[in-house]
């Protein structure tokens, strides 16, 4: 998997499918529920986790609100081996300045702002590296897209030209290469919505739907908690599988009791998923960041310093829950498959090509038969 990646997490129940009005499609809250602006801060602030790739974080870990949406300069260096600017000029992928500033979007037009989180488009006609999830922000409702661009227009503005990206990004944004290797290519096309796992019990199960438009289309469970078949191109066999590998850095854990790596788990109905989990401890999980066994988990977006979802509308919660838990289940064992010692190796790459992220043996798979030390781990307690 990827080093880049976004964090997010998300579950939901059985079984309320004795509603006899009729089936509905998924779909965004009452327009009436919130105003436009508050909408869309609550999309880019809680849902769709927005703040975890623009806004930079402060030493002790959390958000610097001060430089809300600012952008952030070398967001991952691929090249390097702690994932920082190493300074050798490759490698580096930066996160755009959002804020009402010129070296911000105070100059793009409204539909400018649409096609970059809709369509993967830049305000300067280049690609965006879909490190950006608009392949699950394309299926917003035209009214949910309204919402975050009246927001952004709220957003104070600050003065910051974020580094520029290095190759071999900045060749992808122009066109130049329309691949990555080994990471991704260029037929990352939005996600159809027949792609998108259905509840058990269907449509019927109308809360089920709702979450799963918060949980896929607003949100982006379904981008970290999905199994991939390379850097980021999902495993349409394996959604919402888990196995997807975040460095602690990027979950915004600073503590070193925590292992160097994370692996996303399987949040469906499966035994090695979720099966089994009550409503209220998938619940907990989100909100709380509590495994079923009371121990912290390793996603800051899940009760840590800078998680969003504790600010999840109650109902909301219910029906993301709802959904989760009726997801079909998927067959993976993420920890078994990515989780294990500090990076040894048990296959074809061994040693220092454990952790580098990167096809050392020529087999199209990085890091194969490499270990780390991940996955749900028992961090402390969580009241």
């Amino acid at each position: 998997m990827s080093k880049l990646g976004l964090v997010a997490v998300v579950l939901c129940a059985v079984g309320c499918g004795d509603n006899h009005e009729g089936k509905m499609v998924d779909a965004a809250p009452m327009p009436d529920a919130l105003n436009k602006v508050a909408r869309g801060q609550y999309i880019m602030n809680v849902l769709g986790a927005c703040t975890f790739c623009h806004t930079p974080l402060l030493a002790n870990g959390q958000r610097d609100l001060d430089n809300l949406f600012a952008g952030v300069d070398c967001f991952i260096d691929i090249d390097s081996p702690t994932f920082t600017d190493n300074g050798n000029g490759q490698g580096c992928l930066s996160t755009r300045n959002l804020t009402n500033d010129a070296t911000g979007l105070a100059n793009a037009t409204d539909t400018q702002i649409k096609d970059a989180f809709r369509n993967g488009m830049r305000t300067d006609g280049k690609r965006i590296v879909p490190v950006m999830p608009f392949w699950v922000f394309h299926n917003l409702t035209d009214e949910d897209a309204d919402s975050i661009v009246a927001y952004l227009r709220t957003v104070p503005g600050r003065n910051h030209q974020v580094k520029a990206n290095e190759p071999p990004f900045s060749l992808y944004n122009d066109g130049t290469i329309t691949s990555i290797p080994p990471f991704f290519n260029n037929d990352i096309v939005p996600l159809q919505d027949t792609e998108i796992p259905m509840p058990r019990g269907g449509t019927d199960n109308q809360s089920a739907m709702r979450g799963r438009y918060l949980a896929t289309k607003a949100g982006l469970c379904i981008d970290c908690h999905s199994a991939t078949t390379s850097f980021l191109e999902l495993d349409k066999t394996k959604i919402f599988g888990g196995g997807r590998v975040f460095t602690k850095e990027q979950l915004g854990l600073v503590d070193p009791a925590f292992p160097p790596a994370i692996a996303a788990r399987n949040i469906t109905s499966d035994p090695k998923g979720t099966g089994g989990w009550t409503r209220q401890q998938i619940k907990d999980a989100i909100a709380k960041g509590k495994d079923r066994d009371g121990n912290q988990v390793c996603a800051a977006t899940h009760g840590g310093l800078i998680s969003g979802y504790a600010a999840l509308e109650p109902g909301d919660l219910d029906d993301i829950v709802e959904y989760v838990y009726n997801l079909p289940a998927v067959d993976n064992d993420s920890d078994a498959a990515n989780c294990g010692p500090p990076p040894v190796a048990t296959g074809p790459e061994t040693g220092t090509q454990c952790g580098n992220f990167t096809d050392d043996d020529g087999d199209t798979v990085p890091d194969d038969g490499c270990y780390f030390a991940c996955g749900n781990c028992a961090g402390p307690p969580v009241p």
